[in-house]
């Protein structure tokens, strides 16, 4: 009797796997073969390979305008053809509003009132109440609090002149100073005290080697039903508590004492006070938290890791560097300093930093979902609603039809005259359309800052600890490395 009900469970089980692992093939998709439950994601769950990889492995395998994979039990669309993402990130934004991300405000309520994570309507209502934050008018009126911080960043740099650092670390202790003093309005002084209270934060806050935070991370973006059963935030609750205190007493304390940064605290108090009885999407507190949270988590690792690789391929390739070297150092002589306009007129650190994201992007994907059924006219196949899109930045930024000889870093392909002939929609650093990323402009007016203070006056060296060619961390979502990112400071 027992081996009858093991057949029969076998036989359900067999059925349900068929089922399941059918959905491409009973549409004439072409797609990447599961294996087990994992579907084309086991090699992550295994912790073997790094997300960047299996995407790039994936994008490589097929050429086809899509293809379809399973995400455990759930079918994906993995869509390659730069025509057919126009249509998806612009033409056709409507169908694709949302994400195909957890947003549950009862789990997680400052995840559910972010950007990234919220959908329809609330999304509408914050984006274009966030939109005016990020102006250039704004970032000028910010860059007095940037420029303190790559002070503080070249200061450190000439105390260690000789050493070889771990640049991870020390570009991390740069973007915390910087987005702490932004988005919260204080002093963290990762840059001048080892023990800084905020470090230890923001570390916490998205731990990229804690298992727990990789755990929330991965399904969020894949397995949303993991996080109703879990009830996993997506950031860490203790130093989200801890940063939310931050804000509110800040914003206390200026409402008492009249003071004025012109800050992110500033901008967002500014936004509520003038809110109209009219407005659709109002700011309380949480919401309010919500946006400052979003911009000191998103903002300090995206930038520290933009930073830290760039100068990780200027110490490979010292012509290059040199090159750079030579325009900061005549564009400070010319301005006498580093201001907005300063920055921007260095068109070869901009082709530098481009390079950089397309070589080393800030996420190996983008995600959304249909909000309806969707045929797309270029080959005729009708998509399901609500079925998961990933755009493959990892396999587009390294196709060599679009970017030839993919793993050389060359800073010319973005030359005036060679970036116009880049297929638009093969380059998504900052995603495309209604939905890519608001904080573009302060990231890289960020990264460019610490560039140019650095720069101008170091050199950066590879040594024996640099890591040639370098690994990333499979357990870690994001694109950390196994041994960091060492290069030796030399003081011109």
């Amino acid at each position: 009797m027992f081996a009858i009900y093991l057949g029969c469970l076998l036989l359900l089980l067999y059925y349900l796997y068929q089922k399941t692992y059918s959905y491409w093939s009973s549409r004439g998709v072409p797609f990447d073969k599961p294996f087990l439950i994992f579907g084309s994601f086991f090699d992550i769950a295994a912790r073997k390979k790094h997300i960047f990889h299996v995407l790039r492995e994936i994008y490589d395998k097929f050429d086809t305008p899509y293809v379809g994979i399973y995400i455990l039990n759930q079918p994906t669309l993995i869509v390659r053809s730069p025509e057919i993402l126009k249509r998806i990130l612009v033409k056709d934004f409507d169908k694709f509003l949302n994400r195909k991300v957890a947003s549950n405000e009862s789990v997680d309520p400052i995840a559910a009132h972010t950007l990234f994570s919220s959908k329809d309507q609330i999304w509408r209502g914050i984006r274009a109440k966030i939109s005016p934050v990020f102006t250039s008018g704004k970032m000028k009126l910010m860059l007095p609090l940037m420029k303190e911080c790559a002070e503080d960043l070249n200061a450190y740099l000439t105390k260690r002149a000789g050493e070889t650092l771990e640049f991870r670390n020390v570009t991390k202790k740069y973007s915390v100073d910087i987005i702490s003093s932004c988005a919260f309005g204080v002093n963290s002084y990762c840059l001048k005290d080892d023990n800084s209270e905020i470090m230890q934060v923001a570390t916490k806050l998205l731990d990229l080697k804690s298992f727990v935070r990789n755990f929330s991370v991965f399904s969020f973006f894949f397995v949303p039903k993991f996080v109703d059963i879990f009830r996993v935030t997506f950031l860490d609750k203790t130093a989200s508590d801890y940063l939310i205190k931050m804000f509110q007493s800040t914003i206390a304390e200026r409402q008492k004492k009249n003071i004025v940064r012109n800050d992110l605290i500033d901008l967002l108090s500014n936004l509520k006070d003038n809110e109209k009885f009219t407005d659709e999407y109002k700011f309380d507190d949480i919401k309010m938290a919500a946006q400052a949270l979003t911009f000191f988590s998103a903002g300090n690792d995206t930038t520290s890791l933009t930073i830290s690789f760039t100068l990780y391929e200027l110490a490979l390739n010292p012509t290059i560097q040199d090159r750079l070297r030579q325009e900061v150092q005549e564009t400070f002589a010319k301005h006498g300093d580093f201001t907005y306009d300063a920055i921007y007129e260095m068109k070869y650190l901009d082709m530098v930093v481009n390079e950089t994201l397309r070589k080393y992007p800030l996420t190996s994907f983008l995600n959304r979902k249909s909000a309806s059924k969707y045929t797309f006219e270029e080959t005729g196949f009708t998509l399901d609603e609500d079925v998961a899109i990933l755009i493959p930045v990892a396999g587009l930024h390294f196709d060599p039809e679009y970017f030839p000889d993919p793993e050389k870093y060359d800073p010319e392909r973005f030359s005036e005259e060679n970036k116009n002939k880049i297929q638009p929609y093969t380059y998504l650093p900052f995603g495309d359309g209604p939905r890519s990323c608001i904080g573009q402009r302060f990231g890289l007016l960020v990264t460019k800052m610490a560039l140019a203070y650095t720069l101008k006056d170091f050199a950066f060296e590879r040594t024996a600890a640099t890591a040639v060619p370098l690994v990333f961390n499979s357990g870690s979502f994001f694109m950390q490395t196994k041994t960091g990112l060492h290069m030796k400071v030399v003081k011109l």
